[in-house]
């Protein structure tokens, strides 16, 4: 009889840049203090990091790793090695990187990646025992839409795209926009992804990687949601349970700009008691402000804010860190 794979007691995060936003300081922490994990690491690329005020903090945590050496792929392959490589060098924008570096990382380690805008909610006990999972979030564009050339598939989902525009802009949209989000289809996203070391699924991807044209390879989303996409159809395979929406992405893309705003009165915080952690879509966030989601804004204009809420416990210790407040 096989062994079970489960994954890892390990949550991975990745910030490529000499300094530590924040948001990103707020996510480790969050996920340090609530996920229930064995280990925190986050990866990175510039050792000017090490040095970072915030990050020197988070080194405090015993649990808490800085790693910045590149993943080890020297068990793939030799001809998947090789294009993953190539690949990576090739890419120009951080996003991209990130999107290859998850896999490699987690090939290599096992455990949970999550992007380093999400706040966790409570532990993450649900989710060691899988052998590999990810979520799906309500879009208005999934790999179908993009694809087809029906008028009315476009028709139906520029009206979507619509009604979430209208919705975004309530006092209440995190509420009004549950009372639709049935129309919208579920779509894998890669903000959180977890595996067993070596899992098929996970090898599988990377060889759909190393096999993918380069102008596509290059194009936005398609090392990211398109690929696991490509390989689910968006549902459950053998090896990768995808979670519905309320586990990751209670807010939708878009929608998550109720969070900076109060939370509305009579509101839970989550209602949906599936909620583990919280994408927060921080360049959806940023463009919706105006500026970027920093120390300056959360513990300035932001204190009343949802999001401020959510994060509350670790508002005094960025203060103190920050020089803001």
């Amino acid at each position: 009889m096989a062994t079970k794979m489960a994954i890892p007691r390990i949550v991975h995060l990745i910030w490529l840049g000499p300094r530590l936003p924040a948001l990103a300081w707020l996510a480790v922490r969050s996920v340090l203090a609530r996920a229930g994990a064995e280990r925190v690491v986050l990866h990175g690329n510039a050792p000017e990091l090490a040095a970072d005020p915030l990050l020197t903090n988070l080194a405090q945590h015993t649990e808490f790793t800085l790693d910045l050496t590149p993943p080890d792929g020297s068990d793939l392959p030799a001809a998947v090695q090789t294009a993953l490589q190539d690949l990576l060098a090739a890419l120009p924008k951080p996003a991209a990187r990130a999107d290859l570096l998850r896999l490699q990382i987690l090939w290599q380690h096992g455990g949970l990646y999550v992007d380093a805008d999400v706040v966790a909610l409570q532990e993450f006990a649900p989710l060691w025992p899988l052998d590999g999972v990810a979520g799906l979030e309500h879009v208005c564009l999934p790999a179908a839409v993009v694809n087809s050339r029906s008028p009315l598939t476009w028709a139906r989902a520029g009206a979507l795209l619509g009604l979430r525009e209208v919705i975004r802009r309530s006092p209440h949209a995190a509420a009004h926009f549950r009372a639709v989000d049935q129309l919208y289809a579920e779509a894998c996203n890669n903000a959180v992804l977890g595996f067993a070391p070596r899992s098929p699924v996970l090898l599988r991807l990377l060889q759909r990687v190393a096999a993918m044209p380069r102008a596509q390879a290059l194009q936005l989303y398609e090392l990211g949601p398109r690929l696991l996409e490509a390989e689910t159809a968006n549902a459950s395979i053998a090896g990768l349970t995808l979670l519905p929406p309320a586990a990751f992405f209670a807010l939708a893309p878009e929608i998550c700009g109720a969070l900076l705003r109060p939370r509305p009165r009579n509101q839970e915080l989550f209602p949906d008691r599936q909620a583990l952690l919280v994408h927060l879509y921080d360049s959806v966030l940023a463009r919706q402000l105006g500026q970027p989601l920093d120390a300056q804004w959360l513990l300035g204009p932001g204190r009343q804010s949802w999001l401020a809420e959510l994060v509350a416990p670790f508002l005094p210790e960025l203060a103190a860190l920050s020089g803001v407040g």
